[in-house]
C-alpha cells in the first residue's frame, strides 16, 4: 500500500549547528547551574534500599539539544544494573540567544515549557517550575 507524504510548514525554528568550542563553553555553564541548584539537593540514600535514589546530575550534548541528565542508584536485590542515567530536561539552541526549554512527561515524551529564552531564562525556568525539581 503506497503512503503519501506531505511537507508543511511549521513554527518550529531550524536548528542552528554550535562549533565544538562553542558547545564547550555553553556545557561549563550548564555544569555551573547542575552544580549550584541541583547537587545540594540531592538527598541521602533511603533507610529501604529497594527504591531507587538519585546520586548524580550531569549535562550532555545530543546534536543542537543540551540536555540535563538524573542518576539514579538501584541497590535493591532486583535491580538490573546498579546505576540508570533519566533525562529529565533539554534545552534546544535555535540561534544566538534564542533557546527552548522541554520538561519530559511521564510517558517519555517532551513537552516545551518555553521558547525564544536566553541562557538564563532557561535556567531561572528550570529553578521555578515545579516540572524541573526533583
Amino acid at each position: 500500500m503506497p503512503r503519501n507524504y506531505v511537507w508543511m510548514p511549521t513554527d518550529i525554528p531550524p536548528k542552528c549547528k554550535l562549533s565544538k568550542w562553542q558547545k564547550q563553553s555553553l556545557q561549563r555553564e550548564a555544569d555551573r547551574f547542575a552544580t549550584e541548584f541541583y547537587k545540594p539537593a540531592i538527598k541521602l540514600p533511603p533507610d529501604d534500599l529497594r527504591f531507587s535514589y538519585i546520586v548524580d546530575f550531569s549535562t550532555k550534548w545530543h546534536g543542537a539539544y543540551l540536555q540535563f541528565i538524573a542518576k539514579y542508584a538501584c541497590p535493591g536485590p532486583n535491580a538490573l544494573s546498579p546505576f540508570f542515567e533519566s533525562l529529565f530536561a533539554r534545552l534546544g539552541y535555535f540561534g544566538p540567544d534564542s533557546w527552548n526549554i522541554w520538561a519530559r512527561r511521564h510517558n517519555d515524551q517532551w513537552m516545551v515549557l518555553g521558547s525564544g529564552m536566553t541562557l538564563l531564562e532557561c535556567f531561572e525556568e528550570m529553578r521555578t517550575n515545579p516540572w524541573f525539581h526533583h
